[in-house]
């Protein structure tokens, strides 16, 4: 991996602030909130988005320099992907198309280069995960505290942004699900799983102060996951990631004792699902959620047999799968989504890319604060098996800025790594004693004031 160089300019204070800015915005507002301007929404995040590029086009030297550190990999990556969604955008034109195909660039590359160019600022990866963190931790326990007074974070900002509320979905074991700041429920409990991973670090490392408050919002983020969304996959991912973490750490047994309550809450959750009194909706009966998703592989199976290279189009995929099927079904996997909107050739480009920056983020896997940040877009990417989390751009932005951080962590950690081993090399470089007149050559003594004297 390319590593930073150390005469790269700093980033403005103004240029960190933005950024930090702009992932509050992205984890608190959802993504209609805000007008709509030629079909495109101009949400709270997306505004603060332009103001940080505004800002970065008068340091443009500065970040290109920050791009040229980023492996040519990485930028190959994007360009086949991006060139593959732009084939199909050409084939299947609409308003809507166009539309996503901007967010593909906006809220992919060029947010990866802002927060990864940040990031590498003194201090500047540790500020943006503790803002990532606390936003994700204060919004879920708003939407508890709103809960628990009967009210409803999206409702409250739907209100306020005039925008069409999500209509309410089914309560699930007597409790009513939250979307929060997301346009689903499953979305959000995702999402607070996934950040959780962030909080690892310091609940295992650092001052006992910083180990007990991350314990503390690692447990409000917990109860938010089951209270609030009631997900079956966030509840158990929120202990699977603690298990993976403690075990790569070499805490052997504490990694255990979460894989272990991971178990016990998968089994309790299949009891839950499965009777009656507690299930209060027929879309939350387990085994009949097994079928919607076996007829959304084959519907795509036959999607691809139609169209297999560039798909049917950006944001077909629900109707698609709807009309193979013959029933409405919303695609709850994000990699189904995009073999169908994208076909084979955009989908190998987008997994050959997540591929690459999974791999360039092992580098880091060697400190506690990498191993938490290269854990959680791994997970992201596991729960897309499950949901479409990052096709929606709420859930696709947010993808990037945790790859941006695990690749600002794998650079630093390079460079702390090519420091330590020069380091190494230096105090095993022998030091030569200054040689007496006497030992020098008599070819090399005319040239010497001393061999004259």
């Amino acid at each position: 991996m390319a590593t930073v160089p150390k005469a790269l300019p700093q980033a403005r204070p103004l240029s960190l602030w933005l950024i930090g800015a702009y992932i509050v915005a992205l984890m608190a507002f959802p993504a209609d909130f805000g007008p709509r301007v030629g079909g495109v929404v101009l949400s709270a995040s997306r505004l603060v988005l332009l103001a940080a590029i505004v800002v970065a086009l008068v340091d443009w030297r500065v970040h290109l320099s920050a791009a040229r550190t980023l492996p040519r990999v990485v930028w190959l990556g994007w360009l086949a992907f991006l060139a593959s969604a732009l084939v199909t955008a050409a084939l299947f034109p609409s308003i809507a198309s166009w539309a996503r195909y901007g967010s593909l660039i906006l809220e992919g590359p060029v947010v990866v280069l802002l927060v990864y160019r940040v990031a590498l600022a003194p201090g500047g990866l540790r500020m943006l995960v503790a803002v990532t963190v606390g936003a994700t931790v204060v919004v879920a326990g708003m939407v508890l505290a709103l809960a628990a007074g009967g009210q409803r974070y999206d409702l409250i900002l739907s209100d306020i942004a005039g925008t069409e509320p999500l209509s309410a979905a089914s309560p699930r074991f007597g409790l009513e699900r939250q979307a929060g700041p997301f346009r689903a429920a499953l979305y959000f409990g995702i999402w607070m799983a996934v950040a959780s991973a962030l909080l690892l670090q310091w609940m295992s490392e650092g001052a006992r102060r910083v180990r007990w408050i991350a314990r503390a919002a690692w447990l409000l983020l917990l109860v938010a996951v089951f209270v609030l969304t009631t997900s079956r996959v966030a509840t158990t991912a929120m202990f699977i990631l603690p298990g993976i973490y403690y075990l790569v750490r070499g805490r052997r047994a504490t990694g255990a004792a979460f894989l272990v309550l991971a178990v016990v809450v998968g089994i309790a959750f299949s009891f839950l699902t499965l009777g009656p009194d507690l299930t209060t909706g027929p879309g939350d009966v387990l085994p009949d959620s097994s079928p919607l998703r076996l007829d959304a592989i084959r519907a795509t199976l036959e999607a691809l047999r139609i169209n297999p290279l560039f798909g049917w189009g950006l944001l077909t995929d629900v109707r698609v799968l709807s009309d193979l099927i013959g029933v409405t079904n919303f695609v709850d996997n994000a990699y189904l989504s995009l073999l169908v909107e994208l076909g084979i050739v955009g989908s190998a480009a987008f997994v050959f890319l997540l591929g690459v920056i999974v791999l360039l983020t092992r580098r880091a896997w060697s400190s506690a604060f990498g191993l938490a940040l290269s854990i959680a877009p791994i997970c992201d990417l596991a729960m897309g098996v499950f949901a479409t989390t990052f096709k929606a751009s709420q859930g696709y932005a947010a993808l990037f800025v945790l790859a941006a951080l695990a690749l600002a962590a794998a650079a630093l950690a390079a460079v702390a790594s090519d420091a330590r081993d020069d380091l190494v090399v230096r105090s095993q470089t022998p030091t030569t004693a200054p040689q007496r007149v006497s030992d020098v050559p008599r070819e090399r003594r005319d040239g010497d004031p001393r061999a004259r004297a």
